[in-house]
Protein backbone atom coordinates (compact mmCIF):
# COMPACT_ATOMS: atom_id res chain seq x y z
CA UNK A 1 0.00 0.00 0.00
CA UNK A 2 2.82 2.36 0.76
CA UNK A 3 4.76 1.66 -2.34
CA UNK A 4 1.26 2.18 -4.63
CA UNK A 5 0.29 5.55 -2.51
CA UNK A 6 3.92 6.84 -2.74
CA UNK A 7 3.90 6.40 -6.91
CA UNK A 8 0.22 7.94 -7.07
CA UNK A 9 1.62 10.96 -5.31
CA UNK A 10 4.31 11.18 -7.29
CA UNK A 11 2.68 11.16 -10.29
CA UNK A 12 0.46 14.29 -8.62
CA UNK A 13 3.54 16.73 -7.81
CA UNK A 14 6.39 15.54 -10.19
CA UNK A 15 4.81 17.49 -13.30
CA UNK A 16 4.92 20.88 -11.85
CA UNK A 17 7.74 20.10 -9.02
CA UNK A 18 10.34 21.63 -11.90
CA UNK A 19 8.25 24.71 -12.74
CA UNK A 20 7.63 25.36 -9.33
CA UNK A 21 11.13 24.98 -8.30
CA UNK A 22 12.44 27.29 -11.24
CA UNK A 23 10.03 30.18 -10.54
CA UNK A 24 10.95 29.89 -6.68
CA UNK A 25 14.50 30.52 -7.99
CA UNK A 26 13.24 33.39 -10.80
CA UNK A 27 10.72 35.16 -9.08
CA UNK A 28 11.79 34.33 -5.57
CA UNK A 29 7.89 32.73 -5.02
CA UNK A 30 6.13 29.72 -6.61
CA UNK A 31 2.03 29.46 -6.55
CA UNK A 32 0.41 25.99 -7.16
CA UNK A 33 -3.38 25.90 -7.20
CA UNK A 34 -5.35 23.15 -6.07
CA UNK A 35 -8.35 21.91 -8.49
CA UNK A 36 -10.35 19.05 -7.85
CA UNK A 37 -11.93 17.51 -10.46
CA UNK A 38 -15.29 16.47 -11.66
CA UNK A 39 -14.08 12.99 -10.42
CA UNK A 40 -13.01 14.04 -7.05
CA UNK A 41 -9.40 14.14 -7.78
CA UNK A 42 -6.53 16.39 -7.24
CA UNK A 43 -5.12 17.96 -10.05
CA UNK A 44 -2.11 21.05 -9.52
CA UNK A 45 -2.05 24.20 -11.81
CA UNK A 46 1.28 26.43 -11.64
CA UNK A 47 0.36 30.16 -11.32
CA UNK A 48 3.11 32.55 -12.73
CA UNK A 49 3.50 34.80 -9.79
CA UNK A 50 2.45 38.28 -11.30
CA UNK A 51 -1.12 36.18 -11.83
CA UNK A 52 -1.71 36.39 -7.99
CA UNK A 53 -2.65 40.57 -8.08
CA UNK A 54 0.22 42.18 -6.73
CA UNK A 55 -1.60 45.36 -7.13
CA UNK A 56 -4.60 44.50 -4.84
CA UNK A 57 -3.88 46.43 -1.60
CA UNK A 58 -6.51 46.56 0.87
CA UNK A 59 -7.87 47.31 4.16
CA UNK A 60 -10.89 44.52 5.01
CA UNK A 61 -11.88 46.33 8.56
CA UNK A 62 -11.61 44.46 11.85
CA UNK A 63 -8.09 43.65 11.64
CA UNK A 64 -8.57 41.85 8.03
CA UNK A 65 -6.42 42.77 5.09
CA UNK A 66 -4.94 42.10 1.22
CA UNK A 67 -1.44 42.42 0.71
CA UNK A 68 0.15 42.63 -2.92
CA UNK A 69 -2.85 40.10 -3.53
CA UNK A 70 -2.55 38.03 -0.65
CA UNK A 71 -5.97 38.26 2.12
CA UNK A 72 -5.22 37.76 5.76
CA UNK A 73 -7.58 37.49 8.83
CA UNK A 74 -7.31 39.30 12.07
CA UNK A 75 -4.73 36.27 13.32
CA UNK A 76 -2.27 37.30 10.66
CA UNK A 77 -3.16 34.26 8.93
CA UNK A 78 -3.47 33.87 5.35
CA UNK A 79 -7.42 33.06 4.29
CA UNK A 80 -7.37 33.69 0.51
CA UNK A 81 -5.33 35.32 -2.54
CA UNK A 82 -6.67 37.04 -5.59
CA UNK A 83 -5.89 35.39 -8.31
CA UNK A 84 -6.04 36.75 -11.90
CA UNK A 85 -8.14 34.83 -14.64
CA UNK A 86 -5.27 34.77 -16.86
CA UNK A 87 -1.69 35.77 -16.26
CA UNK A 88 -0.83 39.05 -17.43
CA UNK A 89 0.72 39.39 -20.75
CA UNK A 90 -0.79 36.38 -22.43
CA UNK A 91 -1.70 36.47 -25.55
CA UNK A 92 -5.78 37.41 -26.10
CA UNK A 93 -6.21 37.40 -23.15
CA UNK A 94 -9.19 39.73 -21.79
CA UNK A 95 -8.32 41.29 -18.74
CA UNK A 96 -11.14 40.58 -15.64
CA UNK A 97 -10.78 41.36 -12.04
CA UNK A 98 -9.08 39.01 -9.87
CA UNK A 99 -11.14 35.79 -8.28
CA UNK A 100 -10.96 35.56 -4.64
CA UNK A 101 -9.36 31.50 -4.08
CA UNK A 102 -9.26 30.70 -0.79
CA UNK A 103 -5.82 29.43 0.93
CA UNK A 104 -6.19 25.76 1.27
CA UNK A 105 -6.38 25.57 -2.81
CA UNK A 106 -3.22 27.27 -3.16
CA UNK A 107 0.49 25.99 -2.31
CA UNK A 108 2.82 29.04 -1.76
CA UNK A 109 6.36 28.82 -1.56
CA UNK A 110 8.55 31.38 -0.83
CA UNK A 111 11.71 32.00 1.16
CA UNK A 112 10.74 34.83 3.84
CA UNK A 113 14.16 36.94 4.66
CA UNK A 114 12.52 39.21 6.90
CA UNK A 115 9.13 39.41 9.87
CA UNK A 116 6.17 40.71 7.81
CA UNK A 117 7.40 39.35 4.73
CA UNK A 118 4.50 38.05 1.98
CA UNK A 119 5.65 38.08 -1.36
CA UNK A 120 8.61 36.50 -2.03
CA UNK A 121 11.77 38.25 -3.77
CA UNK A 122 13.83 36.55 -6.52
CA UNK A 123 16.76 34.83 -5.72
CA UNK A 124 18.58 36.70 -8.28
CA UNK A 125 18.21 40.23 -6.96
CA UNK A 126 21.22 40.52 -4.86
CA UNK A 127 23.67 40.04 -8.43
CA UNK A 128 20.97 41.47 -11.68
CA UNK A 129 23.20 44.54 -11.40
CA UNK A 130 26.55 42.68 -10.93
CA UNK A 131 25.77 40.15 -13.92
CA UNK A 132 24.85 43.03 -16.12
CA UNK A 133 28.40 44.43 -15.30
CA UNK A 134 29.94 41.02 -16.27
CA UNK A 135 28.50 40.94 -18.96
CA UNK A 136 29.51 44.30 -20.48
CA UNK A 137 32.91 43.39 -18.92
CA UNK A 138 33.14 40.07 -21.27
CA UNK A 139 31.48 42.14 -24.01
CA UNK A 140 34.54 44.75 -23.88
CA UNK A 141 37.26 41.90 -23.35
CA UNK A 142 36.06 40.53 -26.18
CA UNK A 143 36.06 43.67 -28.45
CA UNK A 144 40.09 44.46 -26.88
CA UNK A 145 41.10 40.70 -28.01
CA UNK A 146 39.61 41.72 -31.88
CA UNK A 147 41.73 45.25 -31.88
CA UNK A 148 44.53 43.07 -30.21
CA UNK A 149 44.38 41.23 -33.81
CA UNK A 150 44.97 44.40 -36.29
CA UNK A 151 48.02 45.52 -36.07
CA UNK A 152 48.38 49.28 -36.88
CA UNK A 153 51.79 51.32 -37.80
CA UNK A 154 52.79 54.66 -37.61
CA UNK A 155 55.56 56.33 -39.55
CA UNK A 156 57.25 59.34 -38.53
CA UNK A 157 57.87 61.83 -41.50
CA UNK A 158 59.90 64.89 -40.74
CA UNK A 159 60.23 66.38 -43.67
CA UNK A 160 56.44 65.51 -44.56
CA UNK A 161 56.85 63.60 -48.06
CA UNK A 162 55.22 60.25 -46.84
CA UNK A 163 58.43 58.42 -46.22
CA UNK A 164 58.62 57.24 -49.79
CA UNK A 165 55.40 55.51 -49.48
CA UNK A 166 52.54 55.04 -51.36
CA UNK A 167 48.52 55.11 -51.06
CA UNK A 168 45.73 57.06 -51.02
CA UNK A 169 46.36 60.47 -49.33
CA UNK A 170 43.56 61.95 -47.14
CA UNK A 171 44.37 65.77 -46.22
CA UNK A 172 47.84 64.93 -44.95
CA UNK A 173 47.94 61.52 -44.04
CA UNK A 174 48.68 58.62 -46.30
CA UNK A 175 47.28 55.32 -45.81
CA UNK A 176 49.38 52.62 -46.43
CA UNK A 177 48.56 48.75 -46.26
CA UNK A 178 51.16 46.46 -45.00
CA UNK A 179 52.25 43.93 -47.41
CA UNK A 180 53.88 40.72 -46.90
CA UNK A 181 57.53 40.63 -47.67
CA UNK A 182 57.89 44.39 -48.50
CA UNK A 183 61.23 46.25 -47.51
CA UNK A 184 61.11 49.60 -47.21
CA UNK A 185 64.00 52.62 -46.94
CA UNK A 186 63.26 55.39 -45.00
CA UNK A 187 64.75 58.83 -45.17
CA UNK A 188 67.16 59.71 -42.50
CA UNK A 189 64.59 61.19 -39.27
CA UNK A 190 61.87 58.87 -40.35
CA UNK A 191 60.51 55.43 -38.33
CA UNK A 192 57.66 53.34 -37.82
CA UNK A 193 55.89 52.28 -34.60
CA UNK A 194 53.29 49.93 -34.03
CA UNK A 195 50.44 49.85 -31.48
CA UNK A 196 50.00 47.38 -28.71
CA UNK A 197 46.30 47.16 -27.73
CA UNK A 198 46.45 43.62 -26.34
CA UNK A 199 47.70 45.33 -23.12
CA UNK A 200 46.16 43.95 -19.81
CA UNK A 201 44.32 40.88 -20.89
CA UNK A 202 45.74 38.83 -18.38
CA UNK A 203 44.82 41.53 -15.71
CA UNK A 204 40.87 41.31 -16.94
CA UNK A 205 40.45 37.66 -16.90
CA UNK A 206 41.61 38.28 -13.35
CA UNK A 207 39.06 40.46 -12.94
CA UNK A 208 36.45 38.43 -14.43
CA UNK A 209 36.92 35.68 -12.01
CA UNK A 210 36.45 37.78 -9.24
CA UNK A 211 33.61 39.07 -10.58
CA UNK A 212 32.47 35.52 -10.63
CA UNK A 213 33.00 34.77 -7.54
CA UNK A 214 31.36 37.47 -6.06
CA UNK A 215 28.43 36.66 -8.49
CA UNK A 216 28.30 32.78 -6.91
CA UNK A 217 28.36 34.38 -3.45
CA UNK A 218 25.23 36.36 -4.07
CA UNK A 219 23.02 33.46 -5.87
CA UNK A 220 24.77 30.96 -3.03
CA UNK A 221 26.50 28.54 -4.98
CA UNK A 222 30.16 28.04 -5.11
CA UNK A 223 32.29 29.63 -7.68
CA UNK A 224 33.08 25.55 -9.46
CA UNK A 225 29.68 25.22 -9.41
CA UNK A 226 28.48 28.17 -11.06
CA UNK A 227 31.68 28.78 -13.69
CA UNK A 228 32.93 24.94 -13.91
CA UNK A 229 36.43 26.30 -13.39
CA UNK A 230 38.35 23.48 -11.65
CA UNK A 231 41.57 24.57 -12.45
CA UNK A 232 42.14 26.43 -8.70
CA UNK A 233 40.76 23.61 -7.12
CA UNK A 234 41.88 21.20 -5.10
CA UNK A 235 40.39 18.14 -3.13
CA UNK A 236 39.89 20.08 0.13
CA UNK A 237 39.00 23.07 -0.51
CA UNK A 238 36.57 21.73 -3.69
CA UNK A 239 34.91 19.29 -0.29
CA UNK A 240 34.57 21.84 2.15
CA UNK A 241 32.97 24.41 -0.25
CA UNK A 242 30.83 21.50 -1.51
CA UNK A 243 29.65 20.53 1.97
CA UNK A 244 28.99 24.13 2.99
CA UNK A 245 26.41 24.46 -0.45
CA UNK A 246 24.64 20.70 0.60
CA UNK A 247 24.15 22.30 4.28
CA UNK A 248 22.16 24.96 2.43
CA UNK A 249 20.62 23.00 -0.65
CA UNK A 250 18.96 20.69 2.46
CA UNK A 251 18.07 23.73 4.17
CA UNK A 252 16.10 24.88 1.54
CA UNK A 253 14.54 20.97 0.64
CA UNK A 254 13.39 20.78 4.42
CA UNK A 255 11.83 23.94 4.59
CA UNK A 256 10.63 24.92 1.76
CA UNK A 257 10.44 21.99 -0.96
CA UNK A 258 9.00 19.35 1.99
CA UNK A 259 7.51 22.44 4.33
CA UNK A 260 5.58 24.71 2.09
CA UNK A 261 5.06 22.01 -0.67
CA UNK A 262 4.89 18.02 -0.39
CA UNK A 263 3.75 18.11 3.69
CA UNK A 264 0.18 20.03 3.07
CA UNK A 265 -0.37 19.02 -0.37
CA UNK A 266 -0.06 15.17 1.15
CA UNK A 267 -2.19 16.35 4.26
CA UNK A 268 -4.38 17.38 1.64
CA UNK A 269 -4.74 14.50 -1.00
CA UNK A 270 -4.19 11.65 1.71
CA UNK A 271 -6.96 13.52 3.66
CA UNK A 272 -9.34 13.04 0.50
CA UNK A 273 -8.68 9.64 -0.17
CA UNK A 274 -9.64 8.68 3.09
CA UNK A 275 -12.90 10.32 3.37
CA UNK A 276 -13.34 8.53 0.01
CA UNK A 277 -13.14 5.31 1.41
CA UNK A 278 -10.00 4.79 -0.93
CA UNK A 279 -7.99 3.85 1.99
CA UNK A 280 -8.87 2.15 5.55
CA UNK A 281 -8.11 4.70 7.67
CA UNK A 282 -9.89 2.91 10.85
CA UNK A 283 -8.79 3.23 14.16
CA UNK A 284 -5.49 5.38 14.89
CA UNK A 285 -4.59 3.86 11.15
CA UNK A 286 -4.94 7.48 9.85
CA UNK A 287 -2.15 8.81 12.32
CA UNK A 288 0.03 6.27 10.28
CA UNK A 289 -0.56 7.70 6.92
CA UNK A 290 -0.25 10.92 7.76
CA UNK A 291 3.37 10.31 9.32
CA UNK A 292 4.48 10.47 5.97
CA UNK A 293 8.28 10.48 5.24
CA UNK A 294 10.01 12.57 2.36
CA UNK A 295 13.72 11.05 1.24
CA UNK A 296 15.49 13.75 -0.78
CA UNK A 297 17.74 12.91 -3.57
CA UNK A 298 21.17 11.76 -2.26
CA UNK A 299 24.61 13.24 -2.73
CA UNK A 300 26.78 11.74 -5.25
CA UNK A 301 29.96 10.27 -3.47
CA UNK A 302 32.92 12.64 -3.59
CA UNK A 303 35.33 10.14 -1.79
CA UNK A 304 33.14 6.68 -2.53
CA UNK A 305 35.54 4.56 -0.65
CA UNK A 306 36.43 6.83 2.29
CA UNK A 307 32.63 8.20 3.12
CA UNK A 308 31.50 4.56 3.32
CA UNK A 309 33.97 3.48 5.68
CA UNK A 310 33.12 6.92 7.43
CA UNK A 311 29.57 5.95 7.53
CA UNK A 312 30.44 2.34 8.83
CA UNK A 313 32.36 3.73 11.82
CA UNK A 314 29.69 5.59 12.19
CA UNK A 315 27.14 3.46 12.43
CA UNK A 316 29.19 0.91 14.78
CA UNK A 317 30.04 4.15 17.01
CA UNK A 318 26.50 4.84 17.64
CA UNK A 319 27.11 8.26 16.50
CA UNK A 320 24.47 7.27 13.41
CA UNK A 321 21.79 5.32 12.50
CA UNK A 322 21.89 3.08 9.50
CA UNK A 323 18.13 4.54 8.45
CA UNK A 324 20.01 8.12 8.73
CA UNK A 325 22.77 6.91 6.27
CA UNK A 326 20.44 5.20 3.76
CA UNK A 327 18.05 8.29 3.70
CA UNK A 328 21.13 10.51 2.97
CA UNK A 329 22.05 8.29 0.02
CA UNK A 330 18.21 9.26 -1.22
CA UNK A 331 17.21 6.07 -0.60
CA UNK A 332 14.15 4.91 0.98
CA UNK A 333 15.39 1.87 3.87
CA UNK A 334 12.32 -0.05 3.93
CA UNK A 335 13.11 -0.32 -0.08
CA UNK A 336 16.69 -1.10 0.64
CA UNK A 337 15.95 -3.83 3.34
CA UNK A 338 13.90 -5.25 0.81
CA UNK A 339 15.64 -5.64 -2.34
CA UNK A 340 18.47 -7.28 0.00
CA UNK A 341 16.23 -9.55 0.89
CA UNK A 342 15.01 -10.46 -2.35
CA UNK A 343 19.21 -10.87 -2.82
CA UNK A 344 19.87 -13.02 0.09
CA UNK A 345 16.46 -14.99 -1.41
CA UNK A 346 18.27 -15.44 -4.61
CA UNK A 347 21.62 -16.46 -3.13
CA UNK A 348 20.01 -19.19 -0.97
CA UNK A 349 17.96 -20.37 -4.56
CA UNK A 350 21.25 -20.58 -6.50
CA UNK A 351 23.47 -22.47 -3.87
CA UNK A 352 20.23 -25.09 -3.55
CA UNK A 353 20.43 -25.47 -7.05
Amino acid sequence: MARALNDDFEALFLPVLTLAIRALVRDGEAFLRIHVTAGREIRLKALPAEQVDPTIHRDLGDGGRIVAGIEFDAEDEVVAYHILPEAPGTPFVTYGEAVRVPAHDVLHLFDPLFPGQVRGLSWMAPVLLKLRDRDEASDALLMQLKTASLITGYVRDPDGTFAGFEGQASSRALNVALEPGAMRILPPGADVTFSNPGQGLSQAVDFLRAQDREIAAGTGLTFEALTGDLTQTNYSSARVGLLEFRRRAEMLQKTLIEGQLLRPLWLRWITRRSLADEIDTGGDALSDFLSVRFVAPGWQWVDPRNEVEADVAAIEAGLKSREEVVAGRGRDIDELNEEIARDAGRDQKDAAA
